[in-house]
């Protein structure tokens, strides 16, 4: 009788304790649902994940078409993604400008270098002399469709003379490159130009700036 009765004293401990469990489970159940997180509340890197930055913008341009000052992780402009118009204001004297046709913004710093077209379009060597005008060189970030300018200017000559040097046209090699493009050439009534006679001494190349204030030489 006695280990009947020592039986049945395990047996209710034992249900007794299967019920504190069963009760305990449901308060931690009772309480993750009272704090919400059965459903986590986004953090806030993940509400601002995707959404686009307010305030800030892309480096806005000069006036015109100029470019701009150096843009942080822009490349090096490629001959391939320029296009160069000499454009004379008078005699001797022109404003290059140096676009960008590309679809990426890139930069340009420092001079160009220049060589002559005759008339068979072969090309001619032609002395360059470099100076710092309007200013020191300076790094200019060109978004797609931007200019660049540059100051250019020579000596006319007597075509009858041999040291003359009758030019059809101009190719440009834009900063540390090695290949050139071929530039339109446009005279002081918007024509292009298919002949202009330069001195030997060549040209003076003045340095390619944002803005076109200031480049002419001479």
């Amino acid at each position: 009788m006695i280990h009947r009765t020592t039986a049945t004293t395990r047996t209710a401990a034992a249900a007794a304790a299967v019920l504190a469990l069963a009760l305990g489970a449901v308060a931690c159940d009772d309480g993750t649902t009272a704090t919400g997180t059965g459903a986590p509340a986004p953090t806030a890197a993940a509400s601002t994940a995707g959404t686009a930055p307010t305030g800030t913008s892309g480096p806005g341009s000069a006036a015109g078409t100029g470019g701009t000052t150096a843009q942080a992780g822009a490349d090096r402009c490629h001959t391939a993604d320029l296009k160069a118009d000499v454009q004379i204001q008078d005699a001797g004297r022109a404003m290059v400008m140096l676009t960008n046709k590309g679809s990426r913004s890139c930069t340009v710093k420092g001079y160009l270098g220049y060589g002559g077209l005759l008339a068979d379009n072969s090309r001619t060597d032609t002395a360059t002399h470099r100076v710092a005008k309007p200013g020191p060189p300076v790094a200019v970030t060109l978004k797609p469709g931007t200019t660049a300018f540059s100051g250019l200017s020579w000596s006319s000559c007597d075509k009858a003379d041999a040291s003359c040097g009758v030019l059809a046209g101009l190719v440009v090699t834009p900063p540390d490159e090695t290949t050139q493009l071929t530039a339109t050439v446009l005279g002081t009534d918007g024509k292009p130009v298919v002949q202009f006679p330069v001195a030997k001494a060549g040209f003076t190349v003045g340095t390619l700036q944002p803005s076109n204030q200031g480049v002419l030489l001479g």
